[in-house]
């Protein structure tokens, strides 16, 4: 059975109850001398009582279901990411997590910098210089 037919079978199933409860309770309020209040309290906690055990066991059954789905969506899911994720989808991600951090008022963790500051800061950290040929050996001026 599909989803959607499953939920929606426990929703008809529950609606069924609330219309029993409704009724019985109609009946409580009728004041009829033939109907027992108390009877029909009995009956409205059986109701309910069965409601519960239905709902518990369909959320039971269903919640392994669930949770295999997610396990198998999530798995697909993270290699689709893996296919399609590429540099500029990152920083728009990023960006947009940041945009959304500003409109809740909260700090920035990320910040993009502007080519300026981009290019000062290249000046304060330069890249050290590769010496291929050298690695081992010691440069004067250093310590061993």
């Amino acid at each position: 059975m599909q989803k959607a037919n499953l939920y929606e079978a426990i929703l008809f199933v529950n609606r069924g109850i609330d219309d029993a409860v409704r009724g019985l309770e109609r009946l409580k309020r009728a004041r009829d001398p033939g109907l027992n209040p108390g009877y029909l309290d009995e009956k409205l906690t059986l109701f309910e009582m069965h409601r519960a055990l239905l709902n518990s066991f369909f959320c039971s059954n269903v919640e392994g279901s669930e949770l295999r789905d997610e396990a198998h969506f999530a798995k697909r899911h993270r290699e689709h990411e893996k296919r399609m994720l590429d540099e500029v989808q990152v920083y728009q991600d990023v960006q947009a997590v940041e945009d959304n951090r500003r409109l809740e008022g909260k700090a920035p963790k990320v910040r993009f910098l502007s080519r300026d500051e981009q290019q000062t800061w290249e000046r304060q950290y330069p890249k050290p210089p590769i010496d291929v040929g050298n690695e081992g050996q010691h440069r004067p001026g250093e310590q061993k």
